[in-house]
Parts: C-alpha cells; structure tokens; sequence
C-alpha cells in the first residue's frame, strides 16, 4: 500500500513539474511579446518625434528667410531715401522684435513697498497677501 501512495505521489510531482515549466514557458513568451510591443510603440513615439522636430526645423528656416529678406527690404529702401549714405549697413527694425514681458516677483514688490516705508498690514493688504508672508519676506531679506 505504501509503493502505491509513493507512485501515486511522484506522478503526481511529475505532473505539477510540468505543468509549472509549461506555464513558465508560456510567460516567457509572453513577455517577449510585451517586450516587442513596447519596443515597436516606442519607436513610432520616436518617429512621430523626429516629424515634428524636422517640421519645426523647417518653419523656422523658412520664417529665418522670410526675417531676412524682410531686414534686406528694409535696408535697401533706407539707402535709396538717403543717397549721400555710401555704405549698407543691417539694422533690424524695433516693429520687427517682440516685446518682451517681465514680471516682478511678489518677494521683490514686498521689498520695494518695505522700503518706501509702508507697515507690513499696508503692504499685505495692496498686494492681496498674508501679513505673516509679508513680515516672513521682510525679515528673511534683513537678515542677509
């Protein structure tokens, strides 16, 4: 009775074995097919990428041309206006350059209002603020 219950169990062992390397056969195959799905999806992102930037390359060159050939205009009939001008010389065009925009800083409107003497509930009511935030800032920069 004892041989049958050992038979039993090692065919039973026999059977879970192969069982586990079919399953972890069919994982491994699994992920290479994960594994080959990432690689082709992220190569078509990089694709898509390299479209882009090619078609930025492309608009900005052609908007550099077009500031050139805007600036050579420009110059030209700047020299026929004033005939005794023996020389061309570029020049680019305020109207042609954007403006750039600054913003001030709230730490440095605090430090600016501090200084022309307003008390920190004064500067924290002009500027929609806490006073606590005001008199932080204020006595943080006094200690530099």
């Amino acid at each position: 009775m004892t041989s049958f219950l050992l038979i039993i169990s090692f065919l039973l062992h026999i059977i879970s074995i192969t069982a586990i390397y079919a399953l972890s056969k069919q994982l491994r195959v699994e992920k290479k097919n994960d594994t080959t799905e990432i690689v082709a999806l992220m190569e078509s992102y990089l694709e898509e990428i390299k479209e882009e930037n090619k078609m930025l390359q492309d608009r900005l060159a052609e908007r550099d041309n077009n500031d050139s050939s805007r600036k050579h205009t420009t110059v030209m009939q700047t020299t026929l206006r004033n005939e005794d001008v023996k020389e061309v010389l570029p020049f680019s065009s305020i109207e042609d350059e954007p403006l750039d925009q600054v913003e001030v800083s709230l730490q440095s409107k605090i430090l600016k209002l501090h200084k022309e003497g307003l008390s920190p509930e004064d500067i924290a009511r002009e500027l929609s603020c806490g006073k606590t935030e005001v008199e932080l800032i204020i006595k943080f920069h006094e200690e530099k």
